[in-house]
């Protein structure tokens, strides 16, 4: 036997996907009911309404290759102690990096790591 909702829950249950259909900005349209011309379609205008982005769905601020330290650079994935240390080594010998490809001139650091790193990092830019 299936579990089923009470009439009470059913009706708050379809006013939660209705308000999340609203909030997301998409529209549900039934053919059937369009035909039957009962129901008109017009855009909603809707003024000073805020959208906040939820933070679980923030980018975390990319780490600057070209001032960060050697913990900072271990939070990038592929780089531990000792690649973060070669990398501000390479920095404070040759100056900043111009672009995330040059790391592939640091011992060490290939273009897998860069790949991985790409979306994480960033050199002053």
């Amino acid at each position: 036997m299936r579990p089923r909702f009470s009439p009470a829950q059913e009706r708050g249950l379809i006013v939660l996907v209705a308000i999340g259909i609203i909030a997301s900005g998409l529209a549900l349209f039934l053919p059937s009911l369009i035909r039957r011309g009962g129901i008109e379609v017009a855009p909603i205008e809707l003024s000073r309404v805020k959208v906040l982005r939820p933070t679980f769905l923030a980018t975390p601020p990319k780490v600057d290759i070209n001032s960060a330290e050697i913990e900072e650079l271990e939070k990038l994935p592929g780089i531990g102690p000792s690649k973060a240390a070669k990398i501000v080594e390479y920095r404070n010998e040759h100056g900043p990096f111009h672009s995330l490809d040059e790391l592939d001139n640091v011992s060490g650091i290939g273009k897998a790591i860069i790949d991985k790193i790409s979306e994480l990092a960033t050199c002053g830019e």
